[in-house]
């Protein structure tokens, strides 16, 4: 153990340098995956690495600082002297971060001024290490390491200008013409659905920045209710994700005039002192210090390489080719665009994964649906700890948002569904939508149409539950491709909202917090005797209902939320897709239409157009303001 002690010590300089140089490779490469993509593992190692990146660059640069004898002092027993210093401008570009990664969350881009003075110090520690240096080694690895200065300073100021524009000061604040760009004309599909997707990317920033109240929807040139299903999916997917690459990449800063002549500078700087390098005489210099020294190198050099194929992949890089008439360069833009590893065959879906979360089994205990090892040993320490330690079930609800929470593939029925529910309500602005359709579940949006406004958390909770024991009851249809259809949306809906409850509530609109609503579940009570008194008529009618009202909720869930900026970053979800949807229609909170759930809403502001999720006829809606006795005891309702 005390030779591995002094190893170690002997060879910090060299394990950091390699360590944080991984990581950079890690995060390149990794960055790019967590778009589109909320896996916990993905997101816990990302956030790992963009942690110990800085740490490992920052504790070297100062370890280089106060430790003379890996800078300057020759080593007596072998004659060399140390490399070490060579280093520090390179720590400046690790620093500097990767084009796929800027930030993990949008608390980094609003702390950009800390990063601004990080990179002042860092600047100057660095410096110091080489001015320690000087007289000590040949001027060509002097000057080499000058060059090597500039792409660290260059590569830091760019990471510290990208976190600076995607922040929210600078979102709210930013003009939307900055996005204008002249755009090629008279495309093919494929392409003409980029194009256009560019073209509303305007639009798409003053909604995101909130500044497209009542904003009348014809003047824009937006959707319309004739336009294809699935090229207004893969629109709205595509501009998610270019989002996405603008708040948490060096995207937006490298589409500048700046920001393309700092990154050519950087590649010219990197080139020269490369070649200064290989030129200079080595003899007096270790071996391994020579062979991490070219690491960084060609490590530096293939990321380069690396990071201009990625923004290739750009749209945007797409679209100013093609007006330059660079043929070529447009095609080749395209192709990787197309790629697997862009856009593959530009069906991509934004995001690939939906969370779910079903409650019914820790609320009415129910342990034979359980699957997974991890599921079994929760219920194995929920009886423990609540029979043997006396603690309180909602105590231990934390392991079931742990274990049960899951993530499966969000397919584009789903995603259609909400394109057809949104294109039907927008009809209903113009035709006033009669107390039809709602024949199977009736029963069940009687009783809660009161209650949505007292707690619509613990609505979600109830509609959730009912949905969830009546799936059950289609054992018969398994056969039946149509039905199982049905059920997987029904299913996969009502656990997403009960995953956006139990999880994301910030993305709900809520009345009384998630916290409360969902203590108030677990304790015995007439919330699940409620449930279990409704009975639905098990038919494929009743399916196609139950999957109608959990696609309505999601979307008037959407048109009331907020704060989806800070949501891209963990992968996106459902719920930011189809809120971007209705904007592009002009329907939501800050826009001339506006959903509500149930037609006895009192919204009825001037130039606001509304329409409701759920038209009940008049007797059942008194009906259910009467018969609420089995209500009155549960509190919020």
């Amino acid at each position: 153990m005390g030779r591995l002690i002094d190893l170690i010590s002997d060879r910090e300089i060299q394990i950091l340098v390699l360590l944080s140089f991984t990581l950079q490779l890690f995060l390149f490469f990794a960055g790019r995956l967590r778009r589109g993509n909320s896996n916990g593992f993905l997101r816990l190692c990302l956030w790992g690495a963009y942690l110990g990146a800085d740490i490992a660059a920052v504790y070297a640069l100062g370890y280089l600082s106060r430790r003379q004898d890996v800078t300057i002092d020759t080593n007596l027993l072998t004659g060399t002297q140390p490399l070490a210093f060579f280093w520090a401008p390179f720590f400046l570009i690790h620093l500097g971060g990767q084009d796929t990664i800027t930030a993990f969350a949008m608390e980094d881009n609003n702390l950009w001024l800390r990063h601004l003075l990080n990179l002042v110090t860092q600047v100057v520690l660095a410096l110091y290490v080489f001015w320690k240096s000087i007289g000590k080694h040949s001027a060509n690895l002097l000057l080499a390491g000058s060059f090597v200065f500039v792409t660290g300073i260059i590569k830091y100021a760019e990471r510290t200008w990208s976190l600076k524009c995607g922040s929210l000061r600078s979102l709210e604040s930013s003009d939307s013409d900055r996005y204008t760009r002249k755009l090629p004309q008279e495309l093919s599909r494929d392409a003409g659905f980029v194009r256009d997707a560019l073209y509303h990317m305007t639009y798409v920033v003053d909604v995101l920045s909130e500044r497209a109240m009542l904003r009348l929807v014809e003047d824009r040139h937006l959707f319309n209710k004739e336009d294809d299903k699935d090229l207004l999916v893969r629109m709205v997917s595509l501009q998610l994700g270019m989002i996405h690459d603008d708040l948490y990449t060096k995207s937006f800063v490298l589409r500048t005039r700046s920001g393309v002549i700092l990154r050519c500078i950087s590649h010219a700087a990197v080139i020269v002192a490369f070649a200064l390098f290989l030129a200079n005489g080595k003899e007096r210099y270790s071996k391994a210090d020579i062979a991490i020294t070219y690491s960084l190198f060609l490590g530096c050099l293939f990321l380069e390489v690396s990071s201009m194929v990625v923004s290739m992949m750009s749209p945007w890089t797409w679209a100013w080719f093609k007006v330059q008439n660079c043929d070529a360069l447009a095609s080749f833009s395209w192709f990787v665009f197309r790629s697997d590893t862009g856009y593959p065959k530009m069906k991509q879906r934004w995001p690939n994964l939906i969370g779910q979360y079903n409650i019914s089994s820790w609320v009415f205990d129910r342990d034979q649906q359980r699957r997974k090892y991890s599921q079994r040993i929760m219920i194995m320490f929920k009886k423990l700890f609540s029979g043997l330690f006396r603690v309180k079930k909602e105590k231990l609800f934390w392991m079931s948002k742990l274990v049960d929470t899951e993530y499966m593939d969000l397919d584009n029925m789903i995603l259609k569904r909400v394109v057809e529910e949104i294109t039907l309500l927008l009809c209903d602005f113009d035709i006033i939508d009669e107390p039809k359709g709602w024949q199977k579940i009736g029963i069940m949006l009687t009783g809660t149409h009161k209650i949505c406004y007292a707690n619509f958390g613990l609505s979600i909770v109830f509609m959730h539950l009912v949905t969830q024991m009546h799936l059950e009851t289609y054992a018969s249809f398994k056969s039946d491709i149509e039905a199982v259809g049905l059920m997987k949306v029904c299913g996969k809906l009502s656990k997403y909202m009960m995953y956006l409850l139990v999880t994301q509530p910030s993305m709900l609109p809520l009345s009384v917090s998630a916290a409360a609503t969902l203590d108030m579940v677990q304790q015995p009570g007439k919330v699940t005797e409620s449930c279990e008194d409704i009975k639905l008529e098990t038919s494929k009618e009743t399916l196609e209902e139950l999957a109608r009202m959990w696609t309505r909720l999601l979307i008037y869930s959407a048109g009331k939320s907020r704060g989806h900026a800070s949501q891209l970053s963990g992968g996106g979800e459902l719920i930011t897709f189809a809120w971007l949807l209705m904007a592009h229609y002009g329907i939501g909170e800050n826009h001339n239409k506006r959903i509500h759930l149930f037609r006895n809403d009192d919204a009825n502001a001037a130039d606001i157009r509304n329409v409701y999720a759920f038209c009940l006829p008049s007797g059942e809606m008194e009906s259910g303001t009467h018969n609420r006795s089995e209500w009155d005891d549960i509190p919020g309702f």
